[in-house]
C-alpha cells in the first residue's frame, strides 16, 4: 500500500509498507526495527518474533512522548511486565506493524517527538 506523505516536512516517512516490509527513504526494511524523528532505521533485536521487557528496554525511549508498537501483520498484547515497564516510561500504543507506520507518518507528521518499533511476519537484514 502506498501511504500519502507530506514532502514540504523535514521528518522520516514511511512511503510504503506491507505486512511482509516497509519502505523508508528508498531503504526497504523486512526485518525488526525501530526509527523516530531523532534516529535512523536501526535493526532491533526481538528474540523469536516476541516483543517483550528485554526488546523494549533496548529501545531508545528517551526524550520519546510517544512508543508505537507494531506487532507484525496480527495484533498481539504485551506481557504485565511490558506494560507495567511502558506504563512507567512513554505513553505507548500497540497495533499491527501496517497501522503503526501509518500512524508514525501522521503523528511525526504533527511535529511531535514519535519513535516507531515494529515486527513483522518474516524477519529478512535491510536492504538498500
Amino acid at each position: 500500500m502506498q501511504i500519502a506523505i507530506q514532502n514540504d516536512l523535514d521528518i522520516v516517512k514511511i512511503t510504503k509498507v506491507e505486512s511482509t516490509h516497509i519502505e523508508i527513504e528508498n531503504t526497504k526494511v523486512s526485518q525488526p526495527f525501530f526509527v523516530g524523528v531523532d534516529h535512523a532505521i536501526t535493526p532491533w533485536s526481538v528474540s523469536h518474533g516476541v516483543i517483550d521487557r528485554d526488546a523494549i528496554e533496548k529501545l531508545p525511549l528517551a526524550g520519546y512522548e510517544l512508543l508505537l508498537l507494531g506487532t507484525g501483520d496480527r495484533f498481539s498484547r504485551l506481557d504485565t511486565a511490558s506494560m507495567r515497564y511502558l506504563s512507567d516510561t512513554v505513553g505507548f500504543e500497540v497495533m499491527t506493524t501496517v497501522s503503526a507506520c501509518r500512524t508514525f507518518n501522521i503523528v511525526a507528521g504533527e511535529g511531535r517527538k514519535v519513535l516507531l518499533a515494529a515486527i513483522f511476519a518474516t524477519s529478512a537484514p535491510l536492504s538498500k
